[in-house]
């Protein structure tokens, strides 16, 4: 049996992932632009009505938020959804109805991303991928 070089195959595997990452980002950015968030709520995509439950850090000085429903639109347990843990996903303040598609896009961008860490019912808890980021206040949507 011949036998792998281990650096050339994890140079590959590597390499594999980046091109994985980047195709699920350019994905997401295509949903993200063509759709409305109640859309994307709908497929399962997105999460909206989220309120900022709690702040702290954790390994690594990493930034963990804790999302949950807000109250004001029905508090308890969260839609359903396909965010699972590990998903890269970012967070922003959620656009109103009447705002214009340019204004959402520069919401978007003032958002902060990070990959969620912990999914339960009723909240999902995200890492920030900055160590200093300014996150987002009020009605926020993942």
């Amino acid at each position: 049996m011949k036998q792998t070089d281990i650096q050339s195959f994890a140079t590959s595997q590597l390499t594999l992932l980046d091109h994985e990452l980047q195709a699920e980002l350019a994905e997401t950015q295509l949903l993200t632009s063509t759709h409305a968030p109640t859309v994307l709520q709908r497929a399962g995509l997105a999460l909206l009505n989220l309120t900022l439950s709690s702040q702290r850090t954790g390994f690594g000085g990493k930034t963990l938020l804790e999302l949950g429903l807000d109250p004001a639109v029905g508090g308890g347990d969260l839609p359903e959804h396909g965010l699972r843990t590990g998903d890269i996903c970012a967070v922003a303040e959620q656009p109103k109805g009447a705002e214009r598609k340019k204004e959402r896009e520069s919401m978007e961008e003032r958002g902060c991303s990070g990959v969620v860490t912990r999914v339960q019912r009723e909240a999902v808890t995200v890492a920030l991928d900055k160590d200093e980021v300014e996150v987002p206040r009020g009605k926020l949507w993942l």
